[in-house]
């Protein structure tokens, strides 16, 4: 554990040079700064500590958030590199990653056979016939689910690999979550900042949904002439590489989180952030995400108008209907 003492320090540490080290594009605007590329976040200091605060998207911390949310550190790696703090327990910490990436891929391979086996029969049929995916969609992600064992809850299993490919992250939807606890949990020592994502790319229109299901239903229709990115949930804050991306590299941002009241309100925080973007929900009636409305009604078209209205127009592009 790292004392409170060096984490207060961290606090305290100088964020606007650190940042610069990094190579974080930030100006000063009279004492504070503000980041070039998003002229609405900005570094000011309050009572001896550093914060941020981004305006447009209603996001606010301190240094070691800050660092956190969008520079890809850990807790643990923002508080070394804002107040120099080392530890025993920092030297071990590749090594733990590689135990969890062992264990992790593990899991995964074990529930990719039990889904397919006799025990996974349930889960099988509710992947096919409610959410609408292929066998083959289903083997390419490496779905799987896993039974009741040790007091653990029978669940379906989603693994989340970044654009390198590396396993980043295990979810699981639990069949039966008891009352009061949500269905969906990650496993411990996952990476749950990076977005899941498939087929992006500069150039390529983006669809962005909420659940990682939904998403891998959307790369099945659609196949590889839309990206598609997950947020994992309403909660979840893209980082402003991913942002930069967004705004500097695509064409333009369907946003289809849930038509319900928390994915609307972040689906015009979104919008704030993102500039090229088209709020596209799942038309009331329809339900309020792309897997509830498969059954309803042609999501590759519903896409295709997304993107006209949204400004898109890729003659060179034959999609088909």
């Amino acid at each position: 554990m790292i004392p409170r003492e060096i984490i207060q320090s961290a606090k305290r540490a100088d964020l606007p040079v650190i940042l610069k080290k990094l190579g974080v594009n930030i100006i000063a605007e009279g004492k504070s700064f503000y980041l070039h590329e998003h002229d609405s976040l900005k570094f000011f200091k309050q009572e001896g500590v550093w914060l941020y605060k981004w305006w447009s998207c209603g996001e606010t911390g301190d240094g070691i958030q800050y660092l956190m949310n969008h520079c890809g550190k850990n807790f643990r790696e923002a508080v070394k590199l804002l107040s120099g703090y080392n530890d025993t327990s920092h030297s071990n910490q590749f090594k733990n990653r590689d135990n969890w990436k062992t264990k992790s891929s593990k899991i995964v391979r074990i529930s990719q056979t039990k889904l397919f086996g006799s025990e996974g029969k349930k889960a099988l049929y509710y992947l096919l016939i409610e959410r609408g995916l292929h066998s083959e969609t289903i083997e390419k992600f490496h779905i799987g689910w896993l039974p009741e064992n040790n007091q653990m809850p029978s669940k379906i299993v989603i693994p989340c690999y970044n654009s390198k490919g590396d396993l980043m992250r295990v979810k699981f939807r639990i069949d039966n979550p008891e009352s009061n606890h949500g269905r969906y949990r990650v496993m411990k020592g996952s990476n749950t900042k990076t977005p899941f994502s498939s087929n992006i790319s500069i150039n390529k229109p983006v669809i962005i949904v909420e659940s990682e299901l939904d998403a891998i239903l959307i790369d099945q229709v659609f196949g590889e002439d839309i990206g598609v990115l997950s947020l994992g949930g309403v909660c979840t804050n893209l980082s402003i590489q991913v942002i930069s991306y967004l705004n500097e590299k695509v064409p333009v941002n369907l946003i289809s989180l849930d038509n319900d009241k928390a994915g609307q309100a972040s689906a015009l925080r979104l919008m704030k952030c993102i500039k090229n973007t088209y709020n596209w929900p799942i038309p009331e009636g329809f339900g309020k995400d792309p897997t509830e409305a498969y059954k309803k009604m042609n999501l590759k078209n519903w896409i295709l108008e997304g993107l006209t209205k949204g400004g898109y127009n890729d003659r060179s592009r034959n999609y088909k209907k």
